[in-house]
């Protein structure tokens, strides 16, 4: 696929470039050079794309392509002025007017040098721009994933402040309950302190008795102690009096006579404990004749009421 640059009309269906005028310039302009006469020719090639006499699609391409062609070169050492024969070259693409049709584009060039852009410059240029859109392509991959990541963490985040919120209010509750059985505490101290304050002053009108209460205590002690000696005087007592018995002989009338007075004090002990069990069972046996008479009166008044 070619794309030709030329005077003659050429009518073309789907995509074309067409140029205006080419138009060479030439300048003359002083230099300083070590050698000898140099000159360098360029080809200037003002490309613009006017508006197409049917609708097409429209391609908007805007390069600068300068190119230089060295004619002669001398060497030599010349410290003279030469003259420097150089031609700028502007290939201009201007923007298209172009809207979305089907049909086929008309374009007239202008007579002047032809130029061809072959099909290898083609694919070098959709070649490279292929890898720059591949290069683009990884790099947006790359960053939407770090995007993505960004955004698994920020919703990450945002669960657990959340979380952290609930957390809070349950806490905030927690707290207003723990005020309040506070205050119910605190109302129950008071009333407490109300009672107690009556109290407080009844023990203080009541000081008097205290020294009496000191007295009985003193006198309490005093009393424990003389027991304490006493039971230790009767221990004695009868330490001595078991060896004196000891000693004694059975024969002996007296000692009889205590034997005689040990048993019959054994069989009063006997007939006290007796008694007195006897009377529990009497009271209780009037217990329940009580009961019983209770239980047969109402049960006649209910009978006969």
């Amino acid at each position: 696929m070619n794309f030709n640059f030329g005077s003659t009309p050429k009518v073309a269906g789907g995509f074309n470039l067409p140029s205006s005028a080419v138009t060479t310039t030439t300048t003359t302009t002083p230099a300083f050079s070590l050698g000898g006469d140099s000159s360098a020719s360029k080809l200037s090639l003002n490309l613009s794309l006017p508006p197409a006499t049917t609708a097409g699609l429209g391609l908007q391409l805007k390069t600068t392509t300068a190119v230089a062609v060295p004619t002669s070169s001398t060497t030599g050492f010349t410290l003279a002025a030469s003259t420097a024969s150089t031609s700028a070259t502007t290939s201009t693409v201007a923007p298209p007017q172009s809207v979305l049709a089907t049909g086929t584009t008309v374009s007239s060039a202008s007579s002047g040098a032809s130029t061809s852009l072959n099909f290898c410059q083609l694919e070098e240029s959709i070649n490279k721009w292929t890898l720059e859109l591949e290069e683009q392509e990884k790099l947006f991959m790359n960053q939407a994933t770090q995007v993505n990541a960004w955004d698994r963490l920020l919703i990450g985040n945002g669960e657990k402040i959340v979380g952290l919120n609930n957390a809070v209010e349950r806490v905030k509750l927690e707290q207003q309950q723990l005020d309040n059985e506070l205050d119910f505490i605190l109302a129950q101290q008071r009333e407490l302190e109300e009672c107690l304050a009556p109290l407080e002053k009844e023990l203080d009108s009541n000081g008097v008795a205290d020294p009496e209460r000191e007295h009985i205590f003193q006198m309490a002690e005093n009393m424990d102690t003389q027991l304490k000696q006493m039971s230790e005087d009767l221990k004695e007592i009868i330490e001595h009096l078991n060896e004196t018995n000891r000693t004694q002989d059975t024969s002996d009338p007296i000692v009889q006579i205590g034997r005689i007075l040990n048993a019959h004090m054994n069989s009063l002990q006997w007939i006290d404990q007796n008694t007195a069990l006897i009377a529990t069972h009497l009271e209780q046996v009037s217990k329940l004749h009580d009961v019983h008479r209770r239980e047969n009166e109402r049960s006649f008044h209910l009978t006969y009421d």
